[in-house]
């Protein structure tokens, strides 16, 4: 014998069920229920809880219009003294599908199913949307419609002629919606104690793993290598697990989707497993190709950001942007960070101490980018820099008799906490008009200068002053303004100017921006320290303007 099983549509089962209640065909409590729970139903409604909450879930105009076809048709016929809404329902159980977990399946009578319709940005098109029962948070039926009218004007002999055509199209789909979460620590680690196996965070912060698993992995800078590999080893030693380390050079040179490659080569013999974080150790370039093959490798796998420079601790380590250079093979054209990824770390930990092994240059290198904050953003930091910066820099922010106790951890503090700040609302950079962009539209071909000595804090620095003469040009600050921030650069000794430096670099600055920024410039310039605009209207001319106004400037390259 075959028995044909035949599957109706939720709304189908609920009208079939009010029908049969109707027409009388359908009498309650024939059948006895089950369970006391059902008889509680039976004794407060005519019809069972599960058809009234589907009913309750269709919009109101199917409701209406699936009734108004019944009594049509002749299949039911309504008393007078009964109304149609009689079938719209009132407020009963919540009731869920009994193929899906409870916790799966929001009750219908939760989640809005009505459509809704809005406008095409893109297109002008109406677009009427309607959630899916299954998914009504993320997945939604659409019909589009498009109206395009053209008008065409001819001339007919003495007469002109005038035709207008309407084209409506209409499509159909899907859309899904899906709100991707974000939450990631940033954790000040106390000074000096990240690498000491009395502290558990760096091994904490590499998960949770399964009793028996005690092995992690690791990729280091080779200069951070040098000086600190034996601690880091140790570290897990101590822990009982197994370390397996990848050194890499952290060089800028070394930027590139090669470095990438090797990586992910490196995590496959390994074995990393998919939701097994692993360790980033060193400066911006380690953390950037890190970021990249942790967002490559299994579509996604977790990574801990350990930075080991000032500049990393600032800027690289606290943001969800990585990226490498690029050579084209078409233009046989080097691009700076043109390949890159919004991919968040599990975790940031920052531990100034690393500070204290970097040479003074490195050291001013970082401030270049602290720098660069106070300006667009905070007085309160800038002050910061002009009293204590020089002192700071000799000293690689450690303790010294010239700088009050707590002023490099202010300064650290307070560059993390604006930047964060800058980051946290716009992290996809949906929002390009961006303040944290200052010093970055000059600096990135002024580092691809082949064979140029200048490393990323340094090009962002002259690219800063560079923008601090483009506010002055343009009347948005004063010279005293400019004469400020000058001494505050050499005192932290930075550049402020470089040979590469020329009208057609910056132009060329500036059409790029336009690519980069999508069709506008959106220039940083400040109006005055910790305040900020972004323009989009700089010319050649105000550019080589600006190029003269520099040369009055004693420079130090």
């Amino acid at each position: 014998m075959t028995i044909k099983t035949i599957h109706k549509s939720s709304s189908e089962v609920a009208l079939a069920s009010i029908r049969d209640e109707l027409t009388g065909e359908r009498k309650l409590g024939t059948k006895p229920p089950r369970t006391s729970s059902e008889v509680d139903i039976v004794a407060k409604a005519s019809l069972p809880t599960s058809v009234l909450d589907t009913w309750t879930s269709l919009p109101e105009s199917v409701r209406a219009a699936l009734v108004s076809a019944e009594i049509a048709s002749g299949a039911v016929s309504v008393p007078s003294t009964r109304s149609s809404t009689s079938f719209s329902g009132s407020s009963a159980a919540s009731s869920r599908p009994s193929s899906s977990p409870p916790s799966e399946v929001e009750s219908s009578s939760d989640v809005d199913l009505s459509e809704f319709q809005e406008e095409c940005k893109a297109s002008g098109a109406k677009v009427t949307l309607r959630p899916l029962e299954r998914a009504p948070k993320n997945v939604f039926e659409f019909e589009k419609t498009h109206v395009r009218e053209q008008v065409a004007v001819t001339k007919e002999s003495s007469s002109t002629v005038i035709t207008s055509t309407k084209t409506i199209t209409t499509g159909r789909g899907w859309r899904n919606i899906f709100t991707l979460p974000i939450s990631y620590d940033v954790n000040m680690v106390p000074h000096g104690t990240l690498l000491d196996s009395s502290n558990p965070q760096l091994l904490d912060a590499t998960g949770v793993h399964p009793e028996g698993y005690n092995r992690r992995f690791a990729i280091i800078d080779d200069q951070v290598d040098k000086i600190y590999g034996e601690q880091i080893r140790q570290y897990f030693v101590d822990k009982g697990i197994e370390l397996t380390a990848v050194v890499i050079n952290g060089g800028e040179a070394d930027k590139r989707p090669d470095a990438v490659d090797k990586l992910l080569d490196d995590m496959c013999a390994y074995k990393l497993r998919r939701r097994e974080p692993f360790l980033a150790i060193g400066g911006g370039v380690v953390l950037d190709i890190a970021g990249m093959a942790a967002c490559l490798y299994r579509r996604g796998v977790p990574f801990v950001r350990v930075p080991t420079t000032l500049l990393a601790l600032v800027d690289a380590s606290v943001g969800v942007k990585n990226g490498v250079d690029y050579c084209c093979g078409i233009t046989d054209e080097t691009y700076k960070n043109r390949v890159g990824s919004f991919y968040a770390p599990s975790s940031c930990l920052l531990d100034p101490a690393f500070i204290a092994t970097q040479d003074k240059r490195n050291v001013s290198n970082g401030f270049g980018e602290i720098l660069k904050l106070a300006l667009v953003r905070s007085s309160d930091l800038f002050e910061l820099l002009e009293a204590h910066g020089a002192a700071l820099v000799e000293s690689r922010l450690a303790s010294n008799p010239s700088t009050p106790a707590g002023v490099s951890d202010r300064i650290i503090d307070l560059s993390i906490q604006i930047m964060l700040e800058e980051l946290g609302p716009n992290l996809w950079e949906t929002k390009l008009d961006r303040c944290v962009d200052y010093g970055h539209t000059f600096s990135k071909l002024l580092e691809m200068v082949p064979g140029a000595d200048i490393m990323h804090g340094e090009a962002v620095n002259v690219d800063g002053f560079f923008c601090v003469i483009l506010a002055y040009v343009r009347g948005y600050i004063t010279k005293d303004i400019v004469d400020r921030v000058f001494a505050v650069m050499q005192s932290l000794s930075l550049p402020t100017n470089s040979a590469d430096l020329t009208s057609e670099l910056a132009w060329q600055s500036c059409k790029d921006a336009i690519e980069h920024r999508h069709g506008e410039q959106r220039i940083p310039l400040i109006t005055d320290i910790g305040e900020s605009i972004c323009v989009s209207d700089i010319t050649p001319e105000e550019l080589d303007r600006a190029l003269e106004e520099m040369k009055k400037y004693d420079h130090k390259m």
